[in-house]
């Protein structure tokens, strides 16, 4: 993928509010006809810009439980870690899994029904593995801002020529 114009930018900027609207009313916003949005879509699907099209839930509509959660790993053996990494990736629970730096190995958000399903998964995803040393949990009391979007950075989108892409 080649650099972003300011039209992609523009444009991945007003799907991430809403990837809802149709070309005609992202023509609206963008400078540009539905049919060379529809073609920009295409290609920026194409190239994994746009990764996934998603819906966001509101959790406030049902019973839920957000935890973020600390993890220090015991060993960092590379077998060990990956194991437990695709466990954690693979379980419905944790809907976001990060490898951060600092005291911490891991950072996940964890969202279930309840506390008994809260307790559930760490007694078996975390507090059975001999390679997690321990974790430590902060409840969400509330959701101020939720949002998966993304700043635009074109510095994050290059690619290896640095061409500029010009097309529609």
């Amino acid at each position: 993928m080649s650099v972003l114009d300011e039209i992609d930018m523009r444009l991945l900027g007003v799907l991430q509010t809403d990837a809802r609207r149709t070309l005609e009313e992202l023509a609206r916003e963008v400078p540009l006809s539905p049919s060379a949005i529809a073609r920009r879509l295409r290609r920026l699907r194409k190239s994994g810009v746009i990764a996934a099209e998603v819906a966001l839930l509101d959790l406030s509509s049902g019973p839920s439980l957000s935890a973020i959660v600390e993890v220090k790993l015991e060993r960092h053996a590379l077998r060990d870690v990956e194991a437990l990494l695709g466990r954690l990736a693979a379980h419905p629970s944790v809907a976001v899994l990060l490898e951060v730096s600092g005291a911490f190995d891991l950072l996940l958000m964890v969202v279930t029904a309840c506390m008994d399903a809260f307790n559930a998964f760490t007694d078996e995803e975390l507090a059975s593995d001999p390679g997690e040393a321990r974790y430590e949990t902060r409840f969400v009391k509330k959701r101020r801002k939720f949002s998966m979007a993304a700043p635009i950075l074109t510095s994050g989108l290059l690619s290896t020529n640095g061409a500029k892409d010009r097309s529609a």
